[in-house]
């Protein structure tokens, strides 16, 4: 039996399921796994920055967009800090990643 964090997303589970022709088990708290392994990979790294916890006069704002580049048609949130975009997410294909900006 394959255990793991994959995803919550009964899609990509199936998939998973179907690959490796066995039940996949997805951990109620598997989210929060690409948190940790993100502070792990920090912990890790040997470049320094420093970090201010200031965030008060920073802007933070979401838009939507939809990418229509296949037939997923995918609704990207896509997140600016400061007029700047900083992370995106909903994309289905490589073709969405390409669509923000």
């Amino acid at each position: 039996m394959f255990q793991g964090g994959v995803s919550k997303n009964q899609g990509v589970v199936a998939a998973f399921e179907r690959t490796l022709d066995c039940k996949v088990i997805v951990d109620e708290n598997g989210h929060l796994m690409g948190a940790l392994g993100a502070a792990i990979l920090a912990k890790r790294s040997t470049k320094r920055q420093e970090f201010d916890f200031a965030v008060e006069d920073m802007e933070f704002y979401t838009r939507e967009a939809n990418c229509g580049r296949c037939s997923n048609n995918c609704e990207i949130i896509c997140v600016y800090r400061d007029g700047k975009l900083i992370d995106s997410w909903g994309n289905r294909c490589d073709r969405g990643a390409q669509s923000v900006g």
